[in-house]
């Protein structure tokens, strides 16, 4: 008996695995290899690191081909979230349930680097943030065990210093979004030190990236992206947060370090805990009051080895 299925409720998505992302487990159904592929770059390489339930999304690739409009929108209401590109391109999140839907063409799933940033990583990492983390946008490097989180506006440049320091001998946990495990009573953070994302221009800075082809991210922002993997650096899923350090690198002269406000830095965390209910923000922002404890800083450079060599100092020293 063939059952009427106007909505695809029931449709077929036969292919399943299990990742880890940020070591939180997920579970994804599709009926896609594109898809599959996408999700085992991107997540492939996370280990489990926490005994939770496991959120769920679940990734219909249909018939056709379309070109995503340059950014999806986005729109959320208490324990719903949407995430639309055009009508075929789209994710339904419900944080209560821990659980995802979407649509997307096959041209678009062709393209991993677009179901990764603007499908997967969306709707899972929202999942799993609104579970279990506060989302900072900072990157985390770590020097002897000991955490520094970069802040600062989009264009600061805490990618390309996070990156900088990686090269010189530091410990990537991520490049531009940590999450603050919010079970935790310290200042414990998660990452995903398994790629690195630059505007284009930063091949000036690192030659070495000259041949990478840039792509759009779920913000519509263009940058390129790296797999960490394919360089000879250090890296961790996670680590303490000991100092906070905001960036201006657009200040003439030597390197310098300056004592941050605590109301100044709160202040800015206004912008993370935006969605999702009442109760998910108020333990999100008890995970950014535990910051308050860390040392907070504001680091003036404008040349990047400099500005590597003052926050050794910091670390290596404390001032």
């Amino acid at each position: 008996m063939v059952h009427h299925d106007p909505v695809l409720s029931a449709f077929e998505l036969p292919f399943r695995a299990t990742y880890y992302p940020f070591g939180f487990p997920l579970e994804l159904a599709t009926n896609s290899g594109h898809v599959q592929e996408a999700a085992a770059e991107g997540w492939g390489e996370f280990r489990q690191r926490f005994d939770t339930e496991p959120v769920r999304v679940e990734l219909g690739v249909s018939e056709g081909g379309s070109t995503l409009p340059p950014a999806s929108t986005f729109r959320s209401r208490e324990h719903l979230m949407f995430l639309v590109a055009d009508s075929e391109n789209f994710m339904v999140c419900d944080f209560n349930r821990g659980f995802s839907f979407g649509w997307i063409t096959e041209a678009v799933a062709r393209n991993h680097a677009a179901v990764r940033y603007r499908f997967l990583t969306a709707a899972g990492s929202t999942l799993i943030e609104q579970r279990s983390l506060a989302s900072v946008h900072c990157g985390l490097i770590l020097r002897n065990g000991c955490g520094v989180a970069l802040f600062g506006d989009s264009y600061a440049g805490k990618s390309t210093l996070a990156s900088a320091c990686a090269r010189a001998g530091w410990t990537l946990v991520c490049d531009d979004g940590a999450g603050l495990v919010r079970s935790r009573p310290d200042r414990y953070a998660v990452g995903n030190p398994y790629s690195i994302h630059l505007r284009e221009d930063a091949k000036d800075l690192f030659p070495e990236f000259q041949d990478r082809v840039p792509s759009l991210r779920p913000n519509g922002k263009e940058g390129i992206e790296i797999f960490t993997r394919e360089l000879p650096i250090s890296l961790s899923q996670e680590g303490a947060i000991d100092h906070v350090v905001f960036l201006n690198r657009n200040e003439p002269g030597p390197a310098r370090i300056r004592r941050y406000s605590k109301d100044d830095m709160l202040r800015s965390f206004d912008r993370f805990a935006t969605f999702g209910t009442p109760e998910v923000r108020e333990a999100q922002w008890r995970s950014y009051e535990r910051l308050l404890t860390a040392g907070i800083w504001e680091i003036r450079y404008r040349d990047l080895d400099d500005a590597v060599a003052r926050l050794e100092r910091l670390v290596d020293s404390g001032d």
